[in-house]
């Protein structure tokens, strides 16, 4: 049966997934980070004039003004110069800081704000498996038609599909996505077990890891004769 996808509802448990891997962007005092160092200045600059003000009070004698104002002129000057310069700073960072998280996470935040995934259902004609050349981990490849089949990996030591919640392979499966990151929420087999002894990495048309919980576009016949070839 090919694959059939219908919108469904984000669950919270799902937005907390995507929440937690996306970074999701902070409350208002996160993007205003940048006014620390204004606050900073402004505190260091009136411990000084407090400093300034009641050093009479156990200083040798009453100063004249004449001596003191130049003096505070110059430090008030370059006080509020090195804020403006924190501010600027701070700001330039910020706003790259911005657009990098944008860039890496934007798909993530797209999908938290439209609250929806995909519901992927599948019904498998043939499944076969083989090693990872690098890992040793499982691969499982899940026949939807001639040209394609859903990949999922085994999770590193212990033997389980890492987006299924199920380690026995099934007839039949329910994923759900999230649409714009692709990120795999959950993956849930039902049906007919179905079962495939391991055999050698099929080489260099074996899926990497970015292809675990998607559709792989290969001939199934290319892959028999791969998999046959393993297993000589």
């Amino acid at each position: 049966m090919p694959v059939t996808s219908e919108a469904r509802r984000m669950v919270p448990a799902e937005r907390q997934r995507l929440s937690a891997i996306g970074g999701a962007p902070g409350g208002a005092w996160r993007s205003a980070w940048w006014s620390w160092p204004m606050l900073i200045c402004a505190l260091v600059l009136a411990a000084w004039f407090l400093l300034r003000g009641l050093e009479p009070l156990w200083g040798a004698g009453h100063r004249g003004p004449d001596p003191v104002a130049p003096e505070l002129i110059a430090s008030l000057g370059a006080a509020l110069l090195l804020a403006a310069i924190a501010i600027w700073a701070s700001l330039r960072a910020t706003r790259s800081a911005r657009r990098n998280r944008r860039r890496v996470f934007g798909a993530y935040w797209d999908d938290l704000d439209a609250g929806m995934v995909d519901e992927e259902r599948y019904e498998f004609l043939a499944l076969l498996s083989v090693r990872d050349g690098e890992t040793g981990v499982t691969v499982h490849l899940l026949r939807v038609d001639e040209g394609r089949c859903l990949v999922v990996y085994d999770k590193p030591g212990d033997g389980r599909a890492a987006c299924a919640g199920d380690a026995q392979l099934r007839r039949r499966a329910l994923l759900r996505r999230a649409p714009r990151s692709g990120l795999v929420l959950s993956l849930r087999f039902e049906g007919e077990a179905l079962a495939s002894e391991p055999s050698d990495a099929l080489g260099w048309a074996t899926p990497g890891w970015e292809w675990d919980g998607r559709l792989w576009d290969l001939e199934w016949p290319q892959i028999e004769q791969r998999v046959a070839r393993g297993v000589e």
